[in-house]
């Protein structure tokens, strides 16, 4: 089974850099990777969905993808179990086989890829609308030597910021080790 999806972004699962910024308490952002500045850009174009089955539920304005998903942006791969897309029915964007696409829910052993980056987790909730991806049960991600895991990952897709609840990190420093605060300031 092949679905594509024009216009759809969940490219930004993965898309943005590691980075630093406020987090609510109980929340670490991401660093970012030692020794090198990555600016990614979310990948454009269609998204290309291969599943064993689609169902779709029109007047519920969801398509559920079911056994062996594979979902395809550019350079971005996610595999998992089951998608349930959940699409707009209101307006002249309803006439259109997909509508609105408001929010795509990737469950069971999810795994993603983008160039050096993979992430995996059981549930990934990408919620168009508020611009942000929403990773649980046991969510981890691995860019070259770097990696992160915890609780709860949120890409807040607008901020270009990841939040980590209850982070735990193994972060590779240079070797020339620069400076440390308190030393030679």
């Amino acid at each position: 089974m092949i679905a594509r999806l024009s216009g759809l972004a969940i490219a930004c699962a993965l898309g943005g850099a590691w980075l630093a910024g406020p987090a609510p308490a109980g929340e670490a952002p991401t660093a970012k990777p030692a020794g090198k500045a990555v600016q990614r850009r979310a990948p454009e174009g269609p998204v290309e969905i291969r599943s064993d089955t689609l169902k779709v539920h029109q007047k519920k304005h969801t398509a559920v993808f079911t056994g062996n998903v594979r979902a395809v942006q550019g350079e971005l791969r996610i595999r998992c179990r089951e998608l349930t897309v959940r699409y707009s029915g209101e307006g002249a964007r309803a006439s259109t086989t997909t509508g609105d696409i408001e929010q795509m829910l990737f469950t069971g052993d999810v795994h993603i890829h983008q160039a050096d980056r993979r992430g995996h987790c059981e549930r990934a909730d990408y919620q168009r609308p508020a611009g942000r991806i929403v990773c649980t049960g046991d969510p981890w991600v691995i860019e070259g030597d770097n990696r992160i895991a915890g609780d709860r990952i949120v890409y807040l897709l607008d901020a270009d910021e990841v939040r980590v609840t209850r982070p735990r990190a193994v972060l590779q420093l240079p070797a020339d080790g620069g400076t440390r605060p308190g030393k030679g300031q």
